[in-house]
């Protein structure tokens, strides 16, 4: 019988099962791809299954083969990239071969080499082999029968796991490599992997241009100097026409260095094909592409599949947005049209990214359905895709997209209700809905059921929120229009959204909350400011009566028997923050609940209280608001006062009911859910019983009651404002803080272990250590530690993929060999966000970060780790009470020395990485006990106070002057402009004096003048006619001296309006517009006027002279 690659295998017993699975890959190599990759791949789960088996390693039962070989277990035992990356390789492809098929010969050759070496790596390491030959090509079965890929894979036998040397599995040593590959072959997988996630096909061999496929090294003629040149990849429609070219350079080059060559080629490629494709350039780390649109060069994560290529080229000839009518059963409302109007001319212009900010309740999603349907009209869109950060808000806009565009087929990705035969939601639906978590999961997955190109525009409901964290890969993958809606005050919107959309530090039109308030399609609130004695002071303990005091006993023996040094029970005052997190007084609950109902605003002739939405500072906070409610007011029964929070079983059901007039509940305590997003214009009372930092939040959460509610309180008594009851101080905090508290993004456990890592790994580089043995042991372990993370990245995730150039640099143990600053940069803000996160308990992860930040103070001094020592020294005393448990009990030693004071002063790297080592896996012993809560009755008193002065967001710089000009009708200069005299050189410096002094500074007027598309540039009094308008008896009377007093007929009557209307919009005309702008270059002058035309040419351009000094 011949020998192939894993008969050594055969003769071990207790390795049986892995044998069948490998001899099954190797037997399946020449006959059946695909067989042989998904049986690779079932041996790697073993191997995998194994390691984990043998650490003693919990497995979740829904833990993925992907998340398994990421966790610490694995990687850590295997220490080394290329095993690592052999690893992911067979995952890949048994994944392609699981889901689609179609493995090709030499990724399945790739697979069983990779799996040769990682099994024969990993049993060396665990001496069950001593030795093991190079993999052969010529031991492969040449006419073996393929032997098909069971269902499931089996467990490593137990005489596996006692055959195994105890030594062997805590080895710190690297499993060796037997056998090596070139580089080249990694290097080429970056664009072929691209190209295979959007659907194309390689042909294996050179120069085959084959029709719907990506042929390799194709033939040009007509290249400068040479004439025959050799694309590196074309990509070809069904009838053999190129869709699009690339040229691939090298990794280490600039993508651009192959933006010339690319073009040339799709030069050669449009003269002999009467098409020109699309060009993309690439070093395979950076691809961008020229689409032959009219927009510049832009960076992408993918290539475009066919079907996105085809639209490509049939775009080309697309006209601008003309047809910008807006359909008013859709948006009917002057400030709607001008948003859309806005994106409108914004993407005429070649700009592909825009941002509305628009207040809550003033149509954001009308004006995103009317925005999508201008776009479907002028055919620039034919895919939408809507993004929000959750379900109820997904299913909310479908529902009105819905409605208004009947005839758009619409589809909601994480519906698990509707859904097809196959399981799946609507794939191919014209609008598709989607939460960002879903689109995230989609994106990132193994095979790609979205390309690139799959959709024309995308609108990104609140998005202020997608720039934070991992969603913002979205935004980078996808190829498309995009519109971020927000209603976050213009002035709070983070200058990085901003960047994203491409903006300068502005919207592209803005309307906020005190504008939409002055025009009456939004309702102002009034602020009822209140505390308690409780939530102002808190409980001081001397205050109390004895009967009081006793309510307080159980809470001091609580903190006692929580206390590490085992003190008695001692009593303290209560601070006011625990009033609503910790210690829950029943009075002070009692008495918000008493002013809502005899003070908030009613419905049924004042006989119910209106709706309202309770906002808690926690669960167990608004348990207690609602049990209070229903002991306080049974009379109204269990449905009239409900929590709805994330603890809540069917919560959308309780909103949908609450959206509804006459239906139960009418009062809502909430925890986050009801705090934006959701849309009940009869809400009448907001009650704030808890503080918030952040102000955009703030300004969302006040959004839930501005909308109008027609007869609310009865017919013809519409909703002329709502309350809001601030019992935490907001609006004052506010006052103090402008900008609310700064909100930091949340770094993981993960991370933080990876960037402390980093710093100590550059720290240890330092010319001291050098001569210290152990410091460069572990400097090198720590190196190796980081660079398995990074070599564990999956290149298919859209969020590595951004950073492709980065993480191969450090995949490359050169790059360890001294790291610089600036890689220190690099490795903390690119990398640490997309290393894998830990799916185990990750307790053994905040201890390391514990010591690892003690260790860093030893080699750094000016770096504190007093509160670090303390917490170890903590854990170690829990540790001690724990001494029953085995494993606690075997490291006692070291934990009783941990314990002693005396042990930190002279602790060295090496006692404390042996610290780190011993404890690490005993954290996860410390179960910490759920912090309990106590409920308290002491007597409270409610303390009125003014309310805030400022409560609007300032206003914004239209509104200044609106509101200028309202109060200063009678100023000389503007009866000047209105009444049609002419303005003096000191009337223009007093305008502007006004305009860019008085209300606001020139860059603020400008960009006012900009985002409005206003013609009148820094001419002021333009501007401000445009606002305070003509009087236009005055017009035609300076109309008559002209026309020497002539009358006008019905034609020229109407001419002359459209005239003073186009001043009384725009400032100003000039003469040239009567015959280059609409509506007047529709018009024959001359057949209007005939030998007076000159005469009125000279009426108009007396217009603008009125007002140009």
């Amino acid at each position: 019988m011949p020998m192939t690659n894993f008969d050594y295998l055969r003769d071990i017993e207790p390795l049986h099962d892995l044998y069948a699975i490998c001899n099954g890959a190797e037997a399946s190599m020449e006959s059946d791809h695909d067989a042989c990759a998904l049986n690779c791949r079932r041996g790697l789960e073993w191997l995998v299954k194994a390691i984990y088996t043998l650490k003693k390693a919990g497995i979740g039962e829904r833990a993925s083969l992907y998340e398994l070989m990421t966790g610490a277990p694995f990687v850590e035992f295997l220490e080394d990239d290329r095993l690592m990356a052999a690893a992911h390789y067979i995952r890949k492809v048994g994944n392609v071969a699981a889901h689609a098929g179609g493995v090709k010969s030499g990724e399945a050759f790739f697979c069983l080499l990779n799996l040769y070496n990682l099994v024969g790596g990993t049993l060396l390491k665990l001496r069950v082999i001593t030795a093991l030959a190079p993999f052969d090509k010529n031991n492969i079965p040449k006419n073996a029968v393929g032997i098909a890929s069971g269902d499931t894979v089996p467990s490593p036998s137990y005489s596996f796991v006692k055959s195994v040397p105890a030594e062997a599995v805590r080895s710190k040593a690297p499993a060796p490599v037997v056998t090596d590959y070139s580089e080249f072959e990694t290097r080429r997988l970056f664009i072929d992997l691209m190209l295979r996630d959007a659907g194309w096909e390689l042909v294996g061999k050179d120069n085959v241009p084959l029709p719907g496929k990506v042929g390799t090294e194709i033939e040009v003629h007509g290249m400068p100097g040479q004439d025959v040149g050799f694309a590196d990849h074309v990509l070809y429609d069904d009838g053999g026409k190129p869709l699009a070219v690339i040229e691939a350079k090298r990794t280490g080059k600039d993508s651009i260095a192959g933006k010339h060559q690319a073009e040339l080629y799709a030069d050669c490629l449009e003269r002999q094909y009467g098409v020109r494709p699309v060009i993309y350039y690439s070093n395979g780390f950076q691809t961008f592409v020229i689409d032959g649109l009219g927009y510049p060069p832009r960076r992408i994560l993918g290539f475009h599949s066919k079907e996105d290529l085809q639209v490509i080229l049939r775009s080309r000839g697309r006209s601008k947005i003309t047809d910008q009518n807006v359909k008013e059963y859709i948006t009917d409302r002057e400030y709607q049209k001008r948003a859309i109007h806005s994106i409108c001319d914004h993407f005429n212009k070649m700009y592909r990214r825009g941002l509305l900010v628009m207040a809550t309740g003033s149509g954001k999603t009308r004006v995103a359905i009317s925005l999508c349907d201008v776009l479907l009209r002028n055919k620039w869109a034919k895919n939408i895709l809507f993004l929000a950060d959750r379900t109820a808000l997904v299913s909310q806009a479908q529902k009105n997209f819905a409605k208004l565009l009947p005839e758009q087929t619409t589809s909601i990705l994480n519906d698990h209700k509707n859904r097809g035969k196959d399981g799946r939601p609507d794939m191919d639906a014209r609008i598709t809905f989607s939460t960002y978590q879903t689109m995230i999961g989609y994106i990132d997955a193994a095979k790609k059921d979205f390309s690139v190109g799959r959709f024309d525009l995308i609108i990104i409901d609140e998005a202020h929120r997608s720039v934070f964290g991992k969603y913002t890969a979205i935004l980078d993958y996808f190829d498309a229009l995009m519109v971020g809606l927000t209603a976050t005050p213009r002035e709070d919107v983070d200058r990085s959204t901003y960047e994203l959309f491409g903006l300068d530090g502005e919207p592209n039109f803005d309307y906020e909350l005190s504008e939409a308030v002055n025009d009456k399609y939004l309702v102002n609130f009034v602020v009822m400011n209140r505390t308690t004695k409780r939530l102002k002071e808190g409980i001081k303990y001397k205050d109390l009566k004895p009967a009081e005091k006793e309510q307080l006993e159980d809470i001091w023996k609580y903190e006692a028997a929580r206390s590490e040094d085992g003190s008695e029970p001692t009593p303290r005052d209560i601070r006011a923050s625990e009033i609503t997190n910790y210690i829950y007084n029943q009075d002070t609950i009692d008495r918000v609940l008493e002013d809502l109902m005899t003070t908030g605003l009613t419905v049924n002739g004042g006989d119910t209280i209106g709706k309202t939405i309770i906002f808690a500072g926690n669960h167990e906070h608004a348990v207690k608001i609602v049990e209070r409610f229903q002991n306080q007011y049974p009379e109204y029964g269990s449905d009239f006062c409900v929590l709805i929070d994330n603890q809540v079983s069917k919560a959308q059901d309780l909103i949908d009911s609450f959206s509804v007039r006459g239906k139960m509940p009418q009062i809502v305590v909430s925890v986050d859910m009801m705090d934006t997003g959701i849309d009940v214009p009869d809400v009448l009372n907001l009650v704030f019983f808890k503080q918030v930092k952040s102000k955009i939040k703030f300004w969302q959460m006040i959004g839930r009651g501005t909308r109008k509610s027609t007869d609310v309180h009865g017919e013809g008594l519409d909703k002329q404002f709502f309350n809001i009851y601030d019992w935490c101080g907001n609006f004052d905090f506010f006052d103090l803080t402008p900008d609310g508290e700064l909100q930091t993004p949340v770094h993981s456990v993960t991370e933080r272990l990876f960037d402390l890592r980093v710093d100590m790994a550059v720290a240890l580089q330092n010319a001291q250590f050098q001569q210290d043995s152990f410091a460069r042991e572990l400097r090198d372990n720590i190196k190796q530690t980081l660079r398995s993370q990074i070599l564990a990245l999956n290149d298919r995730n859209i969020t590595v993929r951004r950073h492709w150039d980065v993480v191969d640099k450090f995949r490359k143990e050169a790059a360890w060999v001294c790291l610089s600053e600036i890689d220190a940069l690099d490795l903390k803000d690119r990398i640490a966000p997309v290393v894998i996160r830990s799916v185990t308990d990750n307790s053994a992860l905040r201890f390391d970060i514990l010591v690892l930040n003690i260790q860093l103070s030893r080699i750094l001094p000016e770096h504190s780790a007093s509160k670090s020592i303390a917490h170890t020294t903590e854990i170690a005393k829990s540790l001690q009470g724990k001494a029953s448990i085995q494993q606690v009990n075997s490291k006692i030693e070291v934990i009783n020395e941990v314990v002693r004071p005396d042990f930190w002063k002279g602790a060295t790297l090496e006692r404390l990485e042996k610290v780190r080592l011993e404890i690490r896996d005993l954290v996860q012993f410390i179960k910490d006990d759920k912090k309990r809560t106590f409920t308290i009755n002491i007597p409270d008193l409610i303390e009125y106070k003014d309310a805030p002065e400022h409560t609007l967001p300032s206003l914004t710089y239209k509104e200044r002057v609106i509101d200028y000009i309202s109060k200063n009708r009678k100023h000389p200069v503007l009866e000047k402009i209105r009444n049609m005299q002419q303005l003096t050189p000191d009337d223009i410096l007093s305008l502007e004096h006004i305009c860019w002094k008085e209300l606001g500074t020139k860059e603020e007027y400008r960009n006012y003048v900009r985002r409005g598309g206003l013609i009148c540039g820094d001419s002021v009094a333009a501007f401000l006619r445009s606002i305070v308008g003509v009087n236009r008896e005055k017009a035609l009377e300076l109309y008559s001296k002209y026309l020497n007093d002539s009358q006008l007929n019905p034609e020229q009557e109407e001419y002359v309006k459209c005239v003073l209307d186009y001043v009384c919009s725009n400032g100003d005309i000039l003469p040239a517009t009567l015959y280059k702008e609409e509506p007047f270059s529709d018009w024959d002058l001359q057949s209007f006027f005939n030998v007076k035309t000159p005469a009125f040419v000279g009426y108009v351009r007396k217009l603008h002279d009125l007002i140009a000094v």
